[in-house]
């Protein structure tokens, strides 16, 4: 028998990004060069990791930040995990790792890269992570909406096509794209993977909302398929028959060995492939679950909480 998880819905609370984090965040000290300017070399990216030529540490952008006690540890805490980051990424070779050029060529490798001119920012959402509420922030700091509370948006309304600019738009040419992966600055938000997954298959598998019925029926019923055969997809709405997350999880390792990772839903892909984190450098890794952090997001103390996923 599967043991639940459950995740009090004060750590989601104090998950929520405010808007005061993400002006700290997006803060840049990089030049400002105009989109005419000669970065033209799509075949590299000096922002990108080149594990042959620097196979030793990495540099970080140096922040601009306010003199706090808190803040003044922000350059050596992202130091840390883009080391950790890197020696991972050294493990990992071979078809997961895409160069950069491939990234510029497959437009829809850059799907989850979200952009903000205003801010010179892009954001690669994760699915699971918080992603509702700092995309309702982007469209807000963005003037995408009129909103100024990001829950006075709808849940729905950030994840619709539109909603903000993708980096796999068409209308960047090549050169753009490479300029923007240069010198915007880049950030995304983890949190641990199996927590990311109890969180997926509780409210995309388990729950009885609407989307959970949905993807039951696109997803769980394949999932059943595979671990006990043809017929079994016909019990899914059966509470004592339907998916169980020890069967979820072992789908998902099959995939693992099998190679069928790129294919999987984004609500439970891993990060590298949604993010190319081992091929695009990015500025600053968040952890929602990270206490010191989340005092940052109280700053703005106007700004109202979310009481559940």
């Amino acid at each position: 028998m599967v043991r639940e998880v459950s995740v009090r819905a004060v750590l989601v609370a104090l998950a929520l990004p405010s808007i005061a984090c993400y002006l700290l965040l997006v803060q840049s000290a990089g030049p400002r060069v105009s989109e005419e300017g000669s970065w033209t070399d799509v075949g590299s990216c000096p922002s990108c990791y080149n594990h042959e030529n620097d196979p030793s540490g990495i540099s970080i952008t140096s922040y601009d930040l306010p003199d706090d006690p808190w803040w003044a540890g922000w350059a050596e805490v992202q130091k840390t995990r883009l080391a950790a980051l890197r020696l991972a990424c050294l493990q990992v070779r071979g078809a997961r790792v895409k160069p950069f050029s491939k990234l510029l060529l497959f437009r829809k490798y850059l799907y989850n890269l979200l952009v903000d001119d205003r801010h010179r920012a892009i954001y690669c959402y994760v699915p699971k992570v918080a992603c509702t509420n700092w995309k309702r922030l982007m469209m807000i700091l963005s003037g995408r909406t009129n909103e100024t509370d990001p829950l006075h948006i709808s849940s729905h309304i950030p994840h619709e096509e539109g909603a903000l600019t993708r980096l796999s738009s068409a209308k960047y040419k090549t050169s753009v794209l490479s300029y923007k992966l240069r010198t915007y600055t880049k950030f995304l938000f983890v949190r641990h993977p199996m927590e990311r997954l109890v969180s997926a298959f509780r409210n995309k598998l388990a729950s009885n909302s609407s989307s959970a019925t949905d993807f039951r029926r696109r997803f769980g019923a394949t999932i059943l398929k595979v671990r006990r055969g043809v017929g079994a997809f016909r019990n899914i709405s059966k509470a004592d028959k339907g998916l169980t997350f020890a069967e979820f999880v072992y789908y998902l390792i099959e995939r693992s060995y099998t190679g069928g990772l790129q294919s999987l839903n984004e609500h439970w892909a891993p990060y590298f492939d949604l993010c190319h984190p081992c091929t695009i450098r990015y500025d600053n890794i968040g952890c929602v679950v990270w206490m010191t952090e989340v005092l940052c997001w109280s700053y703005v103390g106007r700004i109202r909480f979310a009481r559940r996923v």
